[in-house]
């Protein structure tokens, strides 16, 4: 464990770490640091983070007190993750219904406290929501141990009309008409009109979507991808087929969101024409997420010991795993057990097309962002942070390399985002979001699973404590130094 030199104390608890790295400043010495700019890491590396930024890197000691020793560690720009559903509003953290949260206050409040501190454990301090409202974000956001959130504006198109999404579509009951609002007000719903008011809220990027039922013409899109990119705001397209990704690479889209997978009755392998597709998004080099996991999710329902696993407990409290091993979530989970052989197989046939895809992407070097899409059904196979890292392994199994794994990660989600200023490197000037390992992760993909500090605006967090396993400890620690919780 890294521990703060003897003159500052050890950094144990939130509380304490939070005393220390705001005020005073820190110093992580000796450290080998990994950022995507520099061609090589930088070995023997002195960082002074003060005010919560990274302040100077030097190859010579620099003085100054607390200090943490980054002997044989490394220093990486904390993760992104530029595709999830924050938690919805409080009582209903999915997977559960309405009435299993009404049934399980306690355990509703614990998965609430613990979401954000999961996304954290697993590296991910950057989370940005791609159908979110500045309220869920102010909410998120006002916590003291949380990844920095961000969100994107959503909006389909429906017969001309531009209708705001005000919630995820999966996430608990909530009639159509106020998911997706139909039009009062027409000239308030301009792309214009409509991208000016997701910027007024605080909103970074658009989101929209070609699915069944939500199929706008090019032009319509075309309208929406101005409006936005006259705001300096990138748009995401939620496109999960061939003939949706054709559409988005004509539409001008910043971001395709998720994989390109099987349409009805068409077969696993690519064609010639989904060829043509992805040579397409390499040469426009349009944003690609592949949310492999969200496949790999629906058929993680079917294991018998999922819930017993160890990185599991590190993202649900116990009560919450509890809560799904007795009465399991909703929705996904039973379509997919009372499924027969033949969808099952299906399944598995569109993650090996997924994975193609990824392949394909990775080795023309196109522009992969990384996003994990968490959670993406009514399932318990997709936990905070740990559907990310899962994510992960879905990338190297499919031949991206560690380093274009790290550049999707950090510095390629920053740029897209308009956050490059603020994150993606470790640079003087930038937020200090940062992760200590005992590996170096252009070497290999365990080494996100190295952990061992978790800075936070230059507060260190020593990862243990941000376990499921280790939150009531957390919370004891904070009540009693704040004395008001």
């Amino acid at each position: 464990m890294i521990a703060l030199a003897a003159t500052a104390g050890a950094c144990f608890g939130l509380t304490a770490c939070a005393t220390h790295a705001p005020s005073s400043g820190l110093i992580i010495s000796n450290v080998t640091v990994v950022s995507p700019e520099r061609a090589q890491p930088l070995e023997h590396v002195y960082v002074r983070i003060l005010d919560g930024r990274i302040s100077e890197l030097s190859t010579r000691p620099l003085r100054g007190a607390p200090q943490i020793d980054g002997t044989d560690r490394y220093l990486i720009p904390g993760l992104i993750d530029s595709h999830v559903h924050l938690a919805v509003p409080p009582g209903f953290p999915s997977p559960m219904t309405a009435q299993q949260a009404a049934a399980h206050p306690e355990t509703v409040a614990a998965a609430l406290e613990q979401d954000p501190r999961s996304y954290l454990f697993f590296g991910f301090t950057t989370v940005v929501d791609l159908v979110g409202s500045a309220e869920r974000t102010r909410q998120w956001n006002a916590r003291e141990v949380r990844p920095d959130a961000y969100f994107c504006g959503a909006a389909a198109i429906i017969d001309g009309e531009i209708r705001y999404i005000h919630f995820p579509y999966f996430s608990y009951d909530v009639p159509m008409e106020r998911r997706i609002p139909p039009v009062v007000d027409p000239a308030g719903h301009t792309p214009e009109a409509v991208v000016a008011h997701m910027a007024t809220d605080g909103a970074i990027c658009v989101k929209t979507i070609y699915e069944r039922g939500f199929t706008p013409t090019v032009e319509e899109v075309r309208a929406l991808v101005t409006a936005a990119h006259a705001r300096d705001m990138p748009v995401f397209i939620h496109a999960n087929r061939k003939r949706a990704q054709a559409f988005a690479v004509a539409a001008g889209v910043d971001v395709i969101a998720h994989g390109m997978w099987r349409d009805p009755g068409e077969d696993a392998a690519l064609d010639a024409e989904a060829r043509e597709v992805l040579a397409a998004i390499v040469r426009d080099g349009t944003g690609y997420q592949p949310t492999t996991q969200v496949i790999a999710g629906l058929l993680d329902m079917l294991s018998t010991d999922y819930l017993a696993r160890p990185d599991v407990a590190d993202a649900y409290p116990v009560a919450l795993i509890d809560v799904y091993a007795r009465q399991g979530a909703v929705g996904a989970p039973e379509r997919i057990r009372s499924a027969d052989l033949e969808l099952q197989a299906r399944l598995r046939g569109t993650i090996g097309r997924a994975t193609e895809v990824t392949r394909i992407l990775a080795e023309a070097d196109a522009h992969l962002l990384f996003g994990s899409d968490t959670p993406s059904d009514l399932i318990y196979t997709n936990p905070p942070g740990l559907n990310g890292r899962l994510e992960m392994n879905n990338w190297v199994a499919a031949g991206v390399s560690e380093k274009q794994l790290f550049r999707a990660l950090t510095i390629d989600n920053a740029r897209l985002l308009r956050l490059e200023r603020q994150l993606g490197t470790v640079e003087p000037g930038k937020v200090a979001n940062l992760l200590l390992l005992r590996a170096d992760p252009l070497q290999s993909v365990e080494a996100y699973d190295t952990i061992e500090t978790v800075f936070l605006h230059g507060r260190p967090i020593p990862r243990a404590v941000l376990s499921a396993r280790k939150a009531p400890a957390v919370e004891a620690s904070t009540a009693s130094a704040d004395g008001n919780n």
